[in-house]
């Protein structure tokens, strides 16, 4: 007690306060970093067993196309070389086939049969042909058919693959145990010195029809040859990785071990082999794939710079809301603990404005509307919080498990168990708003925020959640929006009785033009007849502009997919005696249809095309290409012309409202045009951007629903 009353220790205590909430908030801000980090590991390594999936599967898909080829031998007297071809070609079509160096048959030779097998295959038409490598063995192969019979495979004719032992050793499996086998890593005799790629062989056996095969050495007498298939590995295993999206293998590097992982044992690198040393991995995993009794292991590493990529947003929060705490509260005691020691006249005035700013320090700390909980792996809560408490009015105990949710809003009830409960089965964080019954039986709204807890072994352990309440924020919300459609159906309205008096004033100069007589006014009374139609002119465009423009965020019509063609081919008709007068050319490539309602549409494109008819360039004809193009099921339109442009500092000015370039042909305009264009875009969750055209003038990029 002494101790914690001393003089030294009053001093120390805003330091000791300031260090422990400098360590907490690091503690609190590394914890959320890790569970960050953890979901972006656990994306990764489903991304990696994906990869090894369709590895897997594509490596199954070549067995079948080697057992269709054996079912051939087994089910014909005799498999020629024509029908060989053809049966080839057939299977060349399938997708499956792509990765595939080739498919062909070896010939089981023994000894006494050499001469006789190579006789006979110089008889077909091969007068060179001879068994490679030469030299006396115990027994032969030979690749007699291998398709397609290109150049590159024309060097693999008449090799004797059994005549070395990583081939011999898959062949003999495949003979022995009568099922597909897979080679080691070799190279194949059908690689030259341009890209050179490790090589792999995969052999089915083919028996001689009406021998038992039921034993080892049964099917060792009755071996007729082996159906194969050779891979080069990049070929293989870049076509795989083809169909995974280009962005995330930029990030993604792939090796491919024959066994153990050593460089000699390498069969397959994604990454040139001087940028796979450059770059540190973020992450790395390694994964087994067996092929019957073949194993590779699939190295995978995630490089550095995707950690850019990661949203730290709730880290720094939490960051920033500790240390302002820490910070807050540090200051706040040395300060108080300053006075007291520099003004000890002072000391009963101060020590009662230090207890009070204490008491207010807890009553701000226990009232704040944070309220938190624990769950322990059975979904059922353990923990609450005081605050928690102070709000439902409940004890620990009446709260614990599930009780707590009989404080929960009826309507809210099934909500907020199903997305907490679908959450935890998938360990996901969450975040959910419900209202909550407060200690004097209001509904209050809360936002909830929920994160799995792991331990350092990675095991489960719980949730812990964070709540927040948002009812003041909501009711505002609901005022702001009310107060949005209030003035929205108060411009609507006067925009409309705007419009009836100006389209009376443009009736009443026409009809006053008809019955004065012109010939006798001067030049000035012309003038202003002419400036006062104008004006109304202007501001009749003006108002129906800002109609446009505030029913621009809403459709006007049924949404449903809409031919452009047909939107622009309506506008054109009805602007074809300008278009024709000026000489401008029209051209169209690779249109997709969009998902919108039509008038807005129509008016996107009215606005586009006036606008170039509008500022055309004098000194060459006018040229307009519209294009388009599917990205992320969205339609991305590029609409462009060789104008007088738009320099560069008023590209993104001239979207807002009444702005316009100074020029001469400019007077016209309302300058809501591409503000209006701007604002049916973003309502259907696009963007929109103006560019230079190459050779001049500018082109508008957007993008709708496709």
């Amino acid at each position: 007690m002494k101790l914690l009353t001393s003089p030294g220790f009053r001093l120390a205590l805003p330091w000791l306060i300031l260090l422990t909430g400098l360590l907490g908030t690091g503690v609190a801000s590394y914890s959320v970093k890790s569970g960050i980090e953890w979901n972006e590991y656990r994306r990764f390594a489903f991304y990696c067993d994906e990869i090894r999936l369709k590895i897997a599967a594509r490596l199954d898909a070549h067995k079948q196309i080697l057992l269709s080829g054996a079912a051939m031998f087994d089910a014909s007297a005799q498999v020629t070389r024509q029908e060989w071809s053809v049966f080839v070609r057939r299977l060349s079509g399938d997708e499956h086939f792509n990765g595939i160096q080739g498919l062909g048959f070896s010939v089981w030779v023994p000894p006494e049969q050499l001469a006789v097998h190579q006789a006979q295959i110089r008889a077909e038409g091969f007068p060179a042909y001879r068994l490679s490598p030469q030299g006396k063995r115990d027994a032969y192969t030979s690749i007699i058919y291998l398709e397609p019979f290109n150049q590159r495979n024309l060097r693999a004719f008449g090799y004797d693959m059994y005549s070395e032992a990583v081939r011999r050793a898959a062949m003999q499996q495949a003979r022995d145990q009568n099922n597909v086998s897979l080679s080691g890593k070799v190279m194949l005799v059908q690689e030259s010195d341009n890209d050179l790629q490790a090589g792999t062989l995969m052999y089915v056996p083919v028996y001689q029809k009406n021998q038992p095969v039921d034993t080892v050495e049964q099917r060792r007498n009755a071996l007729f040859g082996w159906v194969y298939s050779p891979f080069r590995m990049g070929d293989l295993l870049n076509k795989v990785m083809s169909n995974f999206d280009d962005e995330a293998m930029m990030h993604v590097h792939l090796r491919v071990y024959d066994g153990v992982v050593q460089p000699e044992n390498l069969l397959y690198s994604s990454a040139e082999p001087a940028h796979a040393e450059s770059v540190q991995p973020l992450w790395q995993i390694d994964m087994a794939s067996d092929f019957n009794g073949t194993l590779w292991t699939l190295q995978f590493e995630q490089i550095t710079g995707t950690r850019s990529g990661i949203d730290y947003s709730k880290m720094w929060i939490t960051l920033g809301a500790g240390l302002s705490s820490t910070f807050l509260l540090f200051l706040l005691l040395r300060s108080n603990l300053n006075m007291r020691v520099n003004a000890a006249s002072m000391a009963d005035r101060l020590t009662k404005q230090l207890r009070e700013s204490e008491q207010r320090f807890r009553l701000l700390a226990d009232s704040a509307p944070v309220l938190i909980w624990l769950s322990d792996t059975d979904k059922q809560c353990y923990y609450f919080n005081k605050i928690w408490l102070a709000f439902t009015g409940r004890t620990l105990e009446q709260s614990l498990g599930d009780r707590w949710a009989g404080d929960l809003h009826p309507d809210d009830y099934q909500y907020c168990l199903d997305t907490y409960s679908a959450a935890f089965d998938r360990r996901e964080s969450f975040l959910m708003e419900y209202r909550l019954r407060r200690h004097d039986g209001v509904y209050r709204w809360l936002l909830d925020t929920g994160i799995p807890r792991f331990a350092d072994d990675r095991t489960f352990l719980g949730y812990i959640g964070s709540c927040i309440d948002i009812t003041e924020w909501k009711q505002m919300s609901a005022k702001l929006n009310r107060a949005h459609a209030e003035l929205r159906q108060f411009t609507h309205i006067a925009a409309h009785h705007l419009q009836e008096p100006t389209r009376r004033l443009v009736s009443f100069v026409q009809r006053l033009r008809s019955f004065l007589p012109l010939d006798e006014l001067n030049e000035e009374a012309l003038m202003s007849l002419y400036f006062i139609e104008q004006s109304a002119t202007r501001q009749s465009a003006l108002v129906s502009d800002i109609q446009v423009y505030l029913a621009a965020d809403q459709p006007r019509s049924p949404v449903r997919e809409i031919s452009m063609v047909d939107v622009v081919a309506d506008l054109l008709e009805q602007r074809a005696a300008l278009i024709s007068d000026i000489g401008a050319q029209i051209y169209f490539e690779g249109i997709h249809p969009v998902y919108i309602d039509r008038p807005r549409l129509k008016d996107i494109f009215s606005i586009l095309l006036d606008n170039a008819l509008q500022y055309r360039h004098a000194e060459h004809p006018l040229q307009i290409r519209i294009s388009s193009e599917l990205k992320a099921e969205r339609a991305v339109y590029r609409f462009a012309d060789n104008g007088i442009g738009i320099p560069e500092e008023y590209r993104e000015r001239v979207f807002g409202v009444f702005e316009r370039l100074q020029v001469q042909s400019d007077q016209n305009s309302t300058g809501i045009g591409l503000a209006i264009v701007r604002r049916i875009v973003e309502s259907c969750d696009g963007s929109v951007i103006l560019q230079e055209t190459p050779g001049g003038g500018v082109t508008a990029v957007f993008d709708l629903p496709g």
